[in-house]
This record gives C-alpha cells, sequence and structure tokens, in this order.
C-alpha cells in the first residue's frame, strides 16, 4: 500500500479487551479506516453494539467473511488463545496482515505454523505485548543500557480475578494455563525485552489457589540469560491489592517501573504518567496500533513482531514444563526454530 493510503481494518473477537483496541483504531483515523467488528453469531448483539459506538462501516457476524473480504487489508485479532494459530493462518494466508493478542499461540508448533504462513505470505504478523509500549517503558528501553551488565530484574504482577471473565478461562488447554497464559507474556516479553540477551534456562512453579478453573492462578519463574543476568517474575490472579512493580539493578545503577508508565532512573522521577484502566484503553494501546500500522505502511518488521514472540511462547512452554518436573529447563530445544 502507498503512504497516502488508509489501511482498511477490521477487529474480530468482541471481548473485553476489544474496547481497549477499538479505540486506538478509531484514534489513528488518519492512517486506518475502521471496516469492521466481527464476532460469532451468538455475540450478535455484543458484535452490533461495539461496531456503532466505535464507526465502524459494518457488523459482521462470521469470522470467514473477514477472511475473505477484499475490502480489509489488515485484522485486529482479539479471539480466545486457542484458536489464534487457525485463524491467524487464514487471514494471512487471504492477504491480511494481522495484530492478534498476547500471547501468539498456547505451543511452540502453533507459533512456528503462524510465522511460516505469514512470512510466505509476505505479511506482518505483530503481537500485542502493549505494555511495551507505554513511554515509561520506551524509555527504561533506551536507559538500561547505562545499567551495566550483568542485569538482575525482577517483576510482580498481581491483579485480582474475582471471577472467570470469559468460558475459556476455565480450560487450562485453552488458556494455555491461565496465569502464565493470559498475564505471563506481559512479565515475559518485558523481561526479555528489557535484557536483550539469549534466555539459557528456566525454573517455575505454579499453583492453584481457587477452584474457579483448571490452570494455575499463581506462577513463579527464574530466568537465567547467558551474560548472567537473572530475571524473575509472580504472577497472581489472587491479589486483592494490585501490583505491577519492575526493578532492575545492573552494577551502574537502578531503574524502577510501576504500572508501566512511571520510571525512575535511580532515585529520580524520570517519566510520569496518570494510570487508566486499560480495559478501556490507554497510550499504549495507541502506540502499539500506530507501531502496527507504520510497519504495513513502510515494508519493515514492527516492535514485537511474531519471531521475538516465539521465545515468550518457548519460555511459557518451557515453564510448563519445569512445574511438572519440578527441575530447572535448559531452553536451547526450545529456543531453536525450523529450518
Amino acid at each position: 500500500m502507498s503512504e497516502n493510503e488508509k489501511l482498511r481494518v477490521a477487529l474480530i473477537g468482541p471481548g473485553r479487551i476489544a474496547s481497549a483496541h477499538l479505540p486506538a483504531i478509531v484514534s489513528a483515523s488518519d492512517v486506518a479506516t475502521l471496516v469492521a467488528v466481527a464476532g460469532l453469531p451468538h455475540e450478535k448483539e455484543r458484535t452490533q453494539d461495539l461496531a456503532t459506538r466505535y464507526g465502524a462501516e459494518r457488523a459482521i457476524h462470521d469470522a470467514e467473511a473477514v477472511i475473505l473480504a477484499d475490502d480489509i487489508d489488515a485484522v485486529v485479532l482479539t479471539v480466545p488463545n486457542h484458536v489464534h494459530a487457525p485463524l491467524t493462518r487464514a487471514l494471512v494466508e487471504n492477504g491480511k496482515h494481522v495484530l492478534i493478542e498476547k500471547p501468539l499461540a498456547t505451543s511452540l508448533a502453533d507459533a512456528d505454523s503462524m510465522i511460516d504462513a505469514a512470512k510466505s505470505h509476505y505479511r506482518v504478523l505483530m503481537v500485542a505485548h502493549c505494555r511495551r509500549f507505554f513511554e515509561g517503558a520506551q524509555t527504561a528501553k533506551k536507559r538500561v543500557s547505562d545499567l551495566g551488565r550483568p542485569l538482575t530484574l525482577t517483576h510482580t504482577l498481581g491483579v485480582f480475578a474475582e471471577h472467570v471473565a470469559t468460558e475459556w478461562w476455565k480450560s487450562a488447554s485453552d488458556a494455555g494455563g491461565l496465569a502464565l497464559g493470559l498475564n505471563g507474556p506481559h512479565v515475559i516479553d518485558t523481561m526479555l525485552w528489557l535484557i536483550n540477551n539469549r534466555p539459557t534456562r528456566v525454573y517455575a512453579q505454579t499453583r492453584r489457589l481457587r477452584d474457579l478453573w483448571e490452570g494455575e492462578d499463581e506462577a513463579m519463574l527464574m530466568v537465567e540469560f547467558e551474560d548472567g543476568s537473572l530475571a524473575s517474575g509472580y504472577i497472581s490472579l489472587n491479589t486483592r491489592v494490585p501490583v505491577n512493580d519492575r526493578l532492575i539493578n545492573g552494577p551502574q545503577g537502578s531503574m524502577r517501573l510501576i504500572d508501566d508508565r512511571n520510571l525512575w532512573v535511580n532515585d529520580i522521577p524520570t517519566v510520569e504518567e496518570k494510570v487508566v484502566p486499560y480495559i478501556n484503553g490507554d497510550s499504549s494501546f495507541d502506540n502499539q496500533f500506530r507501531e502496527f500500522v507504520d510497519a504495513i505502511r513502510t515494508g519493515r518488521t514492527p516492535q514485537s513482531s511474531a519471531a521475538e514472540a516465539r521465545t515468550v511462547v518457548a519460555l511459557m512452554e518451557a515453564a510448563h514444563a519445569s512445574q511438572v518436573t519440578g527441575q530447572p529447563v535448559d531452553l536451547d530445544a526450545y529456543l531453536t526454530t525450523r529450518t
């Protein structure tokens, strides 16, 4: 597409996170047009409501119609984790670029099939690791080299899921576990992105404190890196006092990043941004969508590409294996891509 053309976009999946992505599409009206909101027949009322609220040209009640549409260039895919792979493959094979909600996939086999399909059809496949796209997180990325090496990073991400927000959360296979499948990508992706070194080993333990679902609602993991850096993550769906706090230490300094928005370098406040409920959309979703559009328009690889996100899936899969065995898992086999 030329730089003067607007990207024609559809969103598939009218669930709760759709209301964060749709304002981002609308706010980018200088470069993109919201053509459609699509859902399944039983989601017709919600789909129509979102299409009307955000000014889409039409509501669609069949994903196949989006796959085959010739007036749609790109799709924001916000569907349950276990259907990411088949829908993405169908979309890119029919000429659509895809911005997909995290995680990329629930298995490495699915992730590889999606990456292969996008590559062979010359489509952009980007993963919505939205927490990268706050100014605080972006500044942390730019300043992390000031801390020296090796790094020690710890991230605590706790929320309270009072109930099952959607039926597929109940299934461990559909959700990719639960805490690891839902919020694990936030912790693992920014861990990898900030440290920017090859991970070598992971040790993980998970627990289920409440019997609302099959999967884990607590997870703790430790990741070792080739350069001697260490990272730990604690992920919880049981935290009545929500927390999103990241501390990064190096031999030359420290950073603290709270809610991905507010950054201290050593003891100096460096970036400050008001925290608003992400489910209604915020600056990270706006910046993320513009990154997606710009990558398509300029023919470049986006930040948070599927190739990057594959490593997140690798660590998730290895973390589950570590939980089963109770032992650390070497990552070489998981990080080796198929040829």
